[in-house]
């Protein structure tokens, strides 16, 4: 179970609250019609004919709804990733792509800061070789060569389908916030641009998006845009979505926007 569907159905197994109960059943949105390059999407996805896309399928679906990424490049060879890490600038994070590996820490698949390109062969032979040990049958993709990502705040967004409410999205902080406190905003989809604001002043953490000991305040213009943009690309997929989680998505500093570090989809019966 990933972490969105974790806390929705925490929240509906221990009885959700009158008034959260009202917020999520009270949308007056509507998502705007899919655009070609969504339709294309969407069917390239659902193509591929299994349940669960890799890192880097999940991304390129969310970035036809205009959500941004970190800069990556998916190698296949260590002097391929060495190349990529040259490209991209040093520190870079490795983690294997693939469809049927999802905990990347407890796989032992995921090594960040690696400064330079010797740290960065190693950590190539180490992943592709734990990999095999954790999944022997899983598919890899490759492993994926990823810019490190500082100077944001640390957020949660997901979607998880309610049989009665349909697509729910959350927001949470990010960190241990979200773990222990259950820290997290509920809205059934789609959202307007004043429940995505509601939904970031409800959640505790995200304080720290007004800025803290000196740091800049966070971009909370493009963090509304990209939960309405979720709220638009559960709309869109309802009926084939299971899950949704972005885990991290950093919030850069005020006009920098917004960056999903790590993506999963899953699909429902396919």
């Amino acid at each position: 179970m990933g972490a969105t569907r974790a806390w929705c159905s925490c929240g509906q197994a221990a009885g959700t609250p009158r008034p959260r109960e009202r917020r999520l059943a009270d949308s007056f949105a509507t998502a705007p019609a899919r655009t070609a390059p969504q339709d294309e999407a969407i069917a390239q996805a659902l193509g591929l004919g299994r349940p669960t896309l890799s890192e880097s399928e999940s991304k390129q679906l969310l970035a036809a709804w205009g959500i941004a990424s970190a800069r990556e490049h998916r190698a296949h060879s260590a002097e391929a990733a060495v190349a990529a890490a040259e490209q991209l600038g040093f520190p870079v994070a490795l983690k294997v792509d693939s469809p049927d590996i999802l905990h990347k820490t407890e796989a032992g698949v995921l090594r960040l800061n690696l400064g330079g390109a010797a740290q960065v062969r190693i950590a190539y032979a180490e992943i592709v070789a734990s990999a095999k040990v954790y999944a022997p049958q899983a598919r890899i993709t490759g492993v994926s060569v990823q810019e490190m990502v500082g100077g944001g705040v640390e957020v949660i967004i997901g979607v998880s389908y309610d049989p009665q409410l349909g697509p729910v999205l959350l927001f949470g902080s990010g960190g241990v916030m979200v773990e222990v406190y259950n820290d997290v905003a509920l809205r059934r989809c789609p959202i307007t641009r004043s429940e995505a604001q509601a939904m970031i002043a409800e959640v505790k953490g995200a304080r720290l998006l007004q800025g803290f000991r000196g740091r800049p305040a966070a971009d909370l213009k493009a963090l509304e845009d990209t939960l309405e943009r979720v709220s638009h690309l559960a709309m869109h997929l309802e009926g084939h979505l299971a899950e949704l989680d972005i885990n991290p998505l950093m919030v850069l500093p005020s006009g920098q926007g917004v960056k999903a570090v790590d993506a999963l989809v899953v699909f429902r019966g396919t």
